[in-house]
């Protein structure tokens, strides 16, 4: 049974969120639901569950707060947030779960679907610090992200990655020291992460760093050479894309 406290200072969330827990096909129970972080704290300092689904902005505490006083914690969060893309974007490189308000039924199963998958189930206190990081600054370019594997999680920079390449719902990161990454994530949730950074997607099953790219050959319908070795084909519909890479490399 996974054990859930709720925490947000808005009745309506609680209720509905409580809710869509109950009717997911899960064997999760709401041991506890909190409207103030005050009145939530000495549950959650004393009591062992699973979860805590934390709302960001409250009065008088927010969830940064309210994690900020528990010592060590021996739960996982769910972060529950109205959009911001900042915030969104940070939520992402830490690989930190979040929903957004309002609350989607499908976006929630599969947050419960990726936490069973965890190894660790608490929170990661290195993730937690990269996600403060990435949320209290916009500018994330030269920041390391996390990528969440079998073992748990690789902490690693956006520099390091060649190329990403699909296979099926995951993805195989090649880094520069030969290193070679797979995660549960789909290419284009990975396409998404590291626009930011430059990486150009040139096929559906390839995403490339330009920083480590070699050649562009044209015969053969078209494919590229990275410094790794690897010969990627350029797929029809990203040939454009590509010239434009190129031609905006030639201007510099």
């Amino acid at each position: 049974m996974i054990k859930a406290v709720l925490l947000d200072d808005e009745q309506h969330g609680l209720d509905s969120l409580s809710t869509q827990l109950k009717q997911l096909d899960k064997p999760i129970q709401v041991v506890a639901s909190f409207n103030h972080p005050i009145q939530a704290l000495p549950f959650i300092k004393s009591q062992k569950f699973d979860i805590l689904f934390l709302d960001i902005d409250m009065p008088g505490l927010s969830g940064f707060d309210v994690l900020e006083q528990v010592t060590e914690p021996h739960f996982d969060v769910i972060f529950t947030t109205a959009y911001n893309q900042f915030a969104i974007k940070a939520f992402q490189y830490s690989a930190i779960s979040y929903l957004l308000k309002p609350i989607d039924e499908a976006e929630l199963l599969k947050s419960i679907q990726l936490w069973e998958k965890k190894t660790s189930k608490p929170i990661d206190t290195e993730q937690y610090k990269l996600f403060l990081n990435h949320y209290h600054k916009s500018d994330t370019q030269y920041s390391k992200i996390a990528l969440p594997t079998a073992d748990g999680l690789e902490f690693i920079k956006a520099s390091e990655i060649v190329r990403c390449q699909s296979d099926s719902n995951y993805t195989y990161f090649y880094l520069s020291n030969q290193e070679k990454i797979l995660i549960c994530r789909t290419l284009k949730e990975v396409e998404s992460l590291l626009a930011f950074h430059g990486f150009v997607r040139i096929h559906q099953s390839h995403l490339i760093n330009p920083a480590y790219l070699r050649k562009f050959i044209r015969h053969d319908g078209g494919y590229v050479m990275m410094q790794d070795g690897e010969e990627i084909s350029v797929s029809k519909a990203h040939k454009d894309k590509v010239m434009a890479l190129f031609n905006q490399i030639e201007r510099k």
